[in-house]
């Protein structure tokens, strides 16, 4: 099984605070992904949101909603609160070890099927699917990765934890690298996703 994670914060801390902007930015961008998908039955979309239960307008869209209350927490990134909404995610909906997961950042819009499509025919070749790339430098790097999309096998995620003393982009790709046999890595050139960063709505496509 396939589970797409799809991660928001609607009371964003850090960033540009722009709450309409970022309102339709999510409803673009997730509308995008449902209909891309079209209910296929061998994924599952669930979109995480981490300011606590109560009616939002991404109870509208037609995917599962869970809320968490992550977003109290302060840690020194934000990645912190992203990685505890998809453990809850995990142990609300009974995720096993060996299914894949796809994470997507809701801000950021996945432009065709190209990567959804590429795990699923390689879902039994490879336990993780990621992008080794600098968004800021815009070059490959070993130990840097997109975290706006990736896909792995879940006993990973559970057991994965920042420091916090890198970049979260950082820290993942290297855990990632000690981690996972190599032979189980793949290591994607293109996701064709369009990028928009918090800290000032800059769009990239990577």
């Amino acid at each position: 099984m396939i589970y797409i994670i799809v991660t928001t914060s609607i009371n964003n801390k850090i960033g540009v605070q722009n709450k309409i902007h970022r309102q339709l930015r999510y409803i673009e961008c997730i509308n995008n992904l449902i209909q891309l998908i079209n209910n296929d039955s061998k994924i599952k979309p669930i979109i995480v949101e981490n300011n606590g239960v109560r009616q939002t307008y991404l109870d509208n869209l037609k995917c599962d909603i869970f809320y968490t209350n992550n977003n109290m927490i302060n840690y020194k990134h934000k990645g912190g609160n992203e990685l505890l909404d998809i453990k809850e995610v995990i142990n609300q909906y009974n995720i096993k070890d060996e299914d894949i997961i796809i994470k997507l950042t809701g801000r950021y819009k996945l432009l065709n099927l190209n990567f959804i499509n590429f795990v699923k025919k390689n879902i039994n070749d490879y336990d993780a699917f990621v992008k080794f790339f600098n968004v800021c430098t815009l070059k490959y790097m070993f130990d840097d990765c997109v975290l706006g999309l990736f896909a792995i096998k879940c006993k990973y995620l559970k057991e994965f934890k920042y420091n916090f003393l890198k970049s979260p982009e950082y820290e993942f790709a290297d855990y990632i690298r000690k981690n996972v046999d190599k032979n189980k890595l793949k290591e994607v050139h293109q996701l064709d996703l369009e990028c928009c960063f918090a800290d000032d709505l800059r769009k990239l496509v990577v």
